[in-house]
């Protein structure tokens, strides 16, 4: 029996006891040193009672920094139970932003916020997206499938001002998007591949007037229009109600995402809307991420006429990516730089390998004279500095089979036409 083994058999009966669950139970994941609790050092601090419920504040001073402890308690059968348990490391007033900083970031948005066109080379055309039953086939879909549109409800944006972000992250480095939208209620529609949420958008206006027109949406400090997921998740949010909250606010609406999101029927959307802080009104909805976690492109989408007609999030699921290929001869003894463009350099360096730089290579391949795969970049050592990669190749091989070296180079991306 391992170490872990025993020590989730050895909590099991005494969380029995005390847990009003056992999917509740979060004791056996609570193994380390120093303990995250301590019956001597753990004190309480604050409680209230209502009804058959409790909520009980802890605070536990380790190596000179407090953690605070949350416990919802439930009367079950006359004995009080823990329904859950959430960590804290911020006192219950301390707020993410102060008034004063809200005010100034939120000031920043603009009804005519100068906005940049997409990366050269990516065509967004997200409009095919929301194009229920149109069959798209992506880069990384394994067949085609059918696109499903679903209208998921209404997003408040009572302050017209949007935070979009992973909503696991801490709340402190969010900033509001630089374009303002009129205050209002607007329909969110999801687009369903794969059973994912492929992108979503906020509808603000409909229109015909084509083409249309999609631009970067940047943050009020020209932050970028990538949106960063290590959680699986994109959160759509009115600014205001977002920097309004305190931090353990957003730590308690991050595990009601989340209990939601365990909750959820199977085969449906992964969508959740949230009320930030002490407004009635939907002010968040938070979507899964497609595939998971990475980078996602977030737009503003216009008509021929300019009149805002969304906010769009796409997930690349339908995404075709679009490359080019360098070729260059191969011969025995090939040395030094043997390709240069602004986008990619080729050196070959005798005593360490191949040096590929630019920040968009995605592949090397030698191939014989027959067009055959020699050898790729995948099936040799690598190391990485910021836009150069150094392979380890043989050279002894690649000398004796290659006769041409192909550099394949991302240049965008755009959606099924």
């Amino acid at each position: 029996m391992t170490t872990m083994e025993k020590w989730e058999k050895s909590v099991q009966s005494l969380a029995g006891k005390h847990w009003l669950t056992p999917d509740a139970d979060q004791s056996a994941s609570h193994f380390g040193y120093p303990p995250d609790h301590d019956a001597a050092a753990e004190k309480v601090v604050k409680h209230e009672v209502r009804g058959d419920t409790a909520v009980v504040e802890t605070e536990l001073i380790q190596q000179g920094s407090p953690t605070f402890y949350e416990y919802q308690l439930k009367l079950d059968n006359g004995d009080w139970r823990i329904a859950s348990m959430m960590r804290f490391y911020d006192r219950e007033e301390k707020q993410a932003f102060d008034e004063a900083e809200t005010r100034s970031l939120l000031e920043k948005a603009s009804f005519a916020a100068d906005l940049s066109p997409p990366e050269k080379g990516d065509e967004p055309n997200c409009e095919v997206l929301f194009e229920d039953v149109r069959v798209v086939k992506g880069t990384l879909m394994e067949k085609e499938g059918k696109i499903r549109v679903l209208k998921v409800g209404k997003l408040s944006l009572p302050s017209g001002t949007i935070i979009a972000r992973d909503f696991g992250y801490s709340p402190e480095e969010a900033r509001p998007l630089s374009l303002k939208v009129q205050p209002g209620e607007y329909e969110v529609e999801a687009c369903v591949l794969e059973r994912r949420v492929a992108a979503m958008r906020v509808l603000f206006a409909s229109s015909d007037q084509k083409p249309f027109v999609y631009r970067q949406a940047v943050t009020v400090d020209g932050g970028s229009s990538i949106i960063g997921v290590d959680a699986g998740n994109v959160a759509i949010c009115d600014g205001q109600a977002y920097m309004s909250r305190t931090r353990r606010n957003h730590e308690r609406e991050y595990q009601e995402w989340v209990e939601k999101t365990l909750a959820r029927a199977p085969g449906s959307p992964d969508l959740t809307f949230l009320k930030l802080g002490d407004l009635p009104q939907n002010t968040a909805v938070v979507s899964g991420s497609g595939y998971g976690d990475g980078g996602y492109p977030a737009y503003w989408v216009f008509d021929a006429k300019n009149k805002l007609l969304a906010f769009v999030i796409d997930f690349q699921i339908a995404a075709e990516k679009l490359y080019r290929v360098v070729k260059v001869p191969w011969k025995s003894g090939l040395s030094g730089i043997v390709h240069k463009e602004p986008e990619c350099a080729i050196e070959v360096e005798r005593a360490t390998g191949v040096v590929v730089r630019g920040s968009n290579v995605s592949e090397a391949r030698w191939l014989d004279a027959a067009g055959g795969v020699v050898a790729t970049s995948h099936q040799f050592a690598s190391s990485h500095s910021h836009d150069e990669q150094t392979f380890s190749v043989d050279f002894e091989r690649l000398d004796r089979d290659a006769v041409t070296l192909e550099i394949k180079i991302y240049t965008g991306f755009r959606n099924n036409r």
